[in-house]
């Protein structure tokens, strides 16, 4: 099985970790209430936009549709058995087109 869907099962069942970084971070960024399963909502339904294969992360976007914002994620992935989700952010359109590629 591809290792990204290994990660997203992991999300399904549950098997995952959530920083206390990530929901600092994304309650400062208006990701609240319920930050942990919006964070989830992401990891779940999200789109892989950038890889690290070195690090063992990848960044993950989708829009809170409730919210009406978008989400990045960082996941890591180093321990396979409890992906941590390591931090979150609304994204910076000066940096971002879309929200899904990084502006040069």
């Amino acid at each position: 099985m591809d290792i990204f869907k290994q990660i997203i099962e992991k999300f399904k069942s549950g098997d995952y970790a959530v920083s206390d970084h990530a929901i600092i971070e994304g309650r400062k960024d208006g990701i609240d209430p319920k930050t942990v399963e919006k964070l989830e909502y992401v990891a779940i339904h999200g789109k892989i936009i950038e890889e690290y294969p070195e690090r063992k992360r990848i960044l993950i976007y989708s829009e809170i549709e409730e919210d009406a914002i978008p989400v990045h994620i960082v996941v890591d992935y180093s321990e396979l058995e409890e992906p941590v989700i390591i931090t979150s952010y609304v994204p910076d359109s000066n940096y971002w087109i879309k929200y899904q590629i990084r502006k040069k």
